[in-house]
């Protein structure tokens, strides 16, 4: 399986914010949107980072609750891992594991097409793992009617 088919079952769009958007801001749309992370983009529709709940919770942490009303890109993160459409959901895997990345943006030809979670690729995984199942369960009735 590869990422363009896990891009291609997820339902609704992408959600995004502009750099300038509040932590406050962002916090409510992930939560009206029953998202776990939210993409920052330019005007044109660039990368620019991923802000998470992840990263919301460490700040306030940090920072205490004032941070609310700072920008996301004070706590965005802009250097994380990106994967193509084409990748396997194997490869997406070990990117995320060892980078240690719970969301993974999506580009091609230079542009944001959409965002995988871990939670996306484990259930691509368990979803052909259970089908491998099903086929050798067949095989083997098949050799025990025959035999």
């Amino acid at each position: 399986m590869r990422i363009s088919d896990i891009l291609a079952l997820k339902p609704g769009k992408l959600v995004s914010v502009a750099p300038g958007t509040s932590i406050r801001r962002a916090v409510a749309l992930m939560a009206s949107e029953h998202v776990g992370a939210l993409v920052v983009a330019d005007v044109e529709g660039r990368l620019l980072g991923i802000v998470s709940e992840h990263g919301v919770v460490d700040g306030l942490a940090r920072h205490g609750t004032h941070l609310l009303d700072h920008h996301v890109t004070d706590i965005m993160v802009s250097d994380g891992p990106t994967i193509a459409p084409g990748d396997s959901v194997v490869a997406a895997m070990r990117v995320a594991t060892e980078r240690r990345a719970r969301h993974l943006p999506a580009i091609a030809d230079g542009q944001l097409v959409g965002l995988v979670s871990v939670g996306d690729l484990l259930k691509s995984r368990l979803a052909e793992k259970s089908e491998e199942v099903t086929v050798l369960q067949d095989i083997a009735r098949l050799r025990l009617a025959t035999a």
